[in-house]
């Protein structure tokens, strides 16, 4: 009886309603409610997309009604549009004729389902009735049926669950953490700015709290790259900071500026030139104020051209005018030449601006030029150097690049105060020079950085310990750079060490970092390498150690010295501490799957137990050979630390089995380094020897020529 009353409705709305033959002709024409109509516009192509569409989706029993488990979709709409046998009247039904009651249920579980010319008289008509209230269109090529996808949420960070408050922390501590992970905010080399700037910016905006840290580190010392940047900077602060959320002029303490770019040349026709006295004068926290050149960062260039701009005396009276207290600071010969600049740098060593300097940079400055004659050459040069460093008392950090008036006339007249001292690349620093330094000066050095001298070789490391008492971090690069003509890159010293000098090494030290040792052999090099064995004890605090040493020996006599030290040193400097403790982790343990056929030594005092894991079901999977060969190097590298732990580990040399090693056991990093390469300025690795050109089938449509083709290819 239902069907019948169905059709009988059905006829009913469709005398109601005429069938509007012009809805398909009219292309411009679009209502809010004719989307559904729209689908049955090409019937043909429709059908074709509706089949194609829900092939996999429909059941294969026809008679057979799938569980009704589903939510509400357009399966039935796209098979009315694919309906074949009554065409006038799918066009006919209207949306507001259907007056089928709400109470008529959905879907039976064990009903059959009916016949497709029958589509538009059963219950999928109630169902798109209920759809198109709610004012949702169909859209053409959507899915018939859409499967539920199941979203897992896997998590390759495994965390405890509990988010720390950071919008709690205090200011200070977000700034240490905003300012750690951001800097530097500008590439000096090549000019250009990181994306650590935006990162800043996206962070103030997260809560009120994060807002004047990641300001305060982005100010900090603002990023001054592009000119245009640096203009809209200065406009900020010529504002009335009342008027502002943020007193951005208090928070500006660095200014690192690139002369050639922003001073020497105009921003634009509208911007002009940058004028830097008046950025200073909005700047009254300032303390460091580096004006540099690119070209500074190339070492060895052959001879410099001195750029347009030169030190106004405007800069130095807005430092005077407004009160500042510079900190850091730095004199380059660029912007003056050496003979002026020397004079100059008294009379403002004078000012209360720079009498309280505590780190000062100097680059370029030369001694007597090289046409004059040895013998008739003064050190008027270094003397007046010298006076103008007397000038600060309050000097703790002081460094030379490519200085040719650091000589022995200089060298005696530093302050013995210094506890940072930086010499690179400054030919006329000598071994003979430079050990009278250190006997002299070096009582309260710290740090201790030597680079790419041609003159200094290690010789005055044998009263290291006694000269530099206090000394933490001393590095030394041998490495030599020349970009003239001749490209010479080869130390001036005879050798490094002789076989009689016994390196010394002081007891404070934290980082040692030795790169490109050469012109030695190898019982040379055994001596020093003996001196740091036998130190081991008394250097308590080394946490670093970095060689790189060059041995031109035989390939069998390098190997084997290479697997003798390398171990040794490893073995008595590399820390090995024990596993934490499990008991005191935030994950929960069932987050922890233990990795099989990794070993784990935990060192408890004197006692060491070893924990490993069943390799058995490892070892025996053919497919898993390489894993199960290293889980087995991993097992007996366990075994030997585990017995180096409990007190020390004998020497496979017959003279070194009498004395045992004393394991310092301390240091986070230990990189030794021995071979036979050339030195050379720039090191290449496997990475710069990879294939990244093009493949040369990028023109490839993806068809083929046929087999009886003779056209040719091109």
């Amino acid at each position: 009886m239902a069907p019948s009353k169905c059709s009988s409705h059905h006829r009913s709305s469709k005398q109601s309603r005429p069938v509007r033959s012009s809805r398909t002709q009219v292309q411009s024409y679009h209502e809010e409610s004719s989307s559904e109509d729209q689908l049955l516009e090409n019937p043909e192509s429709d059908d074709e997309q509706s089949r194609r569409l829900s092939l996999s989706l429909r059941p294969r029993d026809s008679n057979r009604m799938p569980v009704s488990y589903r939510e509400e979709s357009t399966d039935d709409n796209f098979e009315e549009g694919a309906s074949d046998d009554e065409p006038e009247t799918s066009v006919s039904v209207d949306v507001s004729t259907r007056t089928y009651p709400l109470s008529e249920p959905r879907s039976h579980r064990n009903s059959k389902r009916p016949q497709r010319k029958r589509i538009m008289e059963t219950r999928s008509q109630a169902k798109r009735s209920k759809r198109t209230s709610s004012n949702k269109r169909l859209e053409l090529g959507r899915p018939l049926n859409k499967r539920r996808k199941l979203e897992e949420d896997i998590n390759s960070f495994l965390d405890s669950g509990v988010t720390p408050p950071w919008q709690a922390l205090p200011y200070h501590i977000l700034f240490d953490i905003f300012y750690s992970a951001a800097y530097p905010l500008v590439d000096e080399k090549t000019a250009t700015r990181n994306s650590s700037v935006q990162w800043l910016v996206n962070v103030s905006l997260l809560c009120r709290s994060f807002h004047e840290p990641a300001m305060a580190a982005l100010y900090y010392c603002p990023p001054l790259i592009p000119p245009a940047k640096a203009h809209s900077l200065l406009n900020l602060l010529s504002k009335p900071q009342e008027s502002l959320s943020t007193n951005y002029v208090n928070k500006i303490r660095e200014l690192h500026i690139d002369a050639e770019i922003l001073l020497s040349y105009k921003s634009g026709p509208t911007l002009g030139y940058f004028e830097l006295p008046k950025l200073i004068e909005r700047a009254p926290q300032l303390k460091t104020l580096r004006l540099y050149h690119s070209d500074d960062y190339i070492v060895g260039l052959p001879l410099w051209q001195r750029t347009k701009w030169a030190y106004p005396e405007s800069l130095f009276t807005s430092l005077m005018s407004s009160s500042l207290r510079l900190r850091s600071w730095d004199w380059n010969s660029r912007f003056m030449e050496t003979k002026a600049l020397l004079p100059y740098m008294i009379d403002k060593h004078l000012q209360t601006s720079f009498s309280g300097l505590r780190e000062l940079r100097l680059l370029h400055i030369a001694s007597e030029n090289s046409g004059v004659d040895e013998l008739d050459a003064s050190n008027e040069r270094e003397a007046t150097l010298a006076m103008a460093l007397k000038e600060l008392p309050e000097l703790l950090r002081l460094e030379f690049l490519e200085c040719s008036i650091l000589n022995e006339h200089l060298l005696p007249n530093l302050s013995p105060t210094l506890t940072s001292l930086t010499i690179s690349n400054c030919d006329e620093v000598t071994t003979t020079n430079f050990s009278v330094f250190l006997a002299s000066h070096g009582q309260h050095l710290r740090e201790l950085a030597l680079s790419h001298n041609r003159h200094l070789s290690l010789s005055f490391i044998v009263g290291l310990a006694q000269s530099c008492q206090s000394l933490e971090k001393f590095k030394m690069d041998i490495s030599i750079h020349d970009l003239s003509s001749y490209h010479d890159v080869e130390p001036r010293f005879e050798e490094l060490l002789n076989n009689s000098e016994v390196p010394t090494w002081p007891s404070t030290l934290q980082d040692i970092e030795l790169i490109q040792l050469r012109k030695w052999d190898d019982t040379t090099a055994d001596v020093f390498f003996t001196s740091l064995i036998d130190a081991a004890p008394e250097l308590r605090n080394l946490r670093r150690l970095v060689i790189s040493a060059i041995l031109k020996i035989g390939w069998r006599d390098r190997a084997s010295f290479r697997e003798k030290w390398i171990g040794r040193l490893e073995k008595v400097f590399l820390r090995r501490s024990a596993p934490p403790d499990a008991t005191l982790s935030t994950i929960p343990p069932a987050s922890q799957p233990p990795v099989p056929g990794i070993s784990t030594v935990s060192v408890v005092g004197d006692n060491t137990t070893t924990q490993l894991d069943h390799l058995g079901g490892e070892l025996g999977t053919p497919s898993k050979r390489k894993s199960a060969r290293l889980a087995q190097q991993k097992l007996s590298e366990a075994e030997d630390d585990a017995e180096l732990s409990v007190s020390y580990h004998a020497t496979p040399d017959s003279d070194d089995n009498k004395k045992p090693l004393a394991i310092q056991g301390m240091c986070d990093v230990v990189m030794v380094r021995i071979d036979n390469q050339r030195p050379s300025e720039t090191q290449f690795n496997e990475e710069d020897f990879l294939d990244d050109e093009v493949s040369g089938d990028e023109d490839w449509n993806g068809y083929d020529l046929d087999a009886g083709d003779t056209t040719h290819a091109w």
